[in-house]
């Protein structure tokens, strides 16, 4: 439930970045590691706005770098729930096999 908290706060910072418009002085990379970044702080709570290393990136840009940042944190959360879950099956098979009848 944290997760989906935390998704839906920071793709609502995300979308804000894309109202900006875009300029002359264009550093996509950096742009896109800065939203890396503010999505890992609002993962803790703080809001964010379009980072200033976006400024002269188009929205389209920004726009598609926040739903490859949100994909990727979504596949990280699935993949770690579904390996939390076999640690778990493993764990409760290795007690039913160890437990005595």
């Amino acid at each position: 439930m944290r997760t989906r908290t935390a998704i839906t706060a920071v793709l609502l910072a995300l979308a804000a970045t894309t109202t900006a418009c875009g300029g002359d002085k264009a550093d996509p990379a950096a742009c896109k590691a800065a939203m890396e970044k503010q999505f890992e702080d609002a993962k803790d709570g703080k809001e964010g706005s379009r980072p200033d290393a976006c400024d002269g990136v188009d929205d389209k840009t920004v726009k598609k770098y926040a739903e490859e940042i949100v994909a990727d944190q979504t596949t990280k959360e699935v993949e770690k729930s579904l390996d939390d879950m076999e640690k778990e099956i493993d764990d409760t098979l290795e007690e039913l096999e160890t437990s005595t009848p």
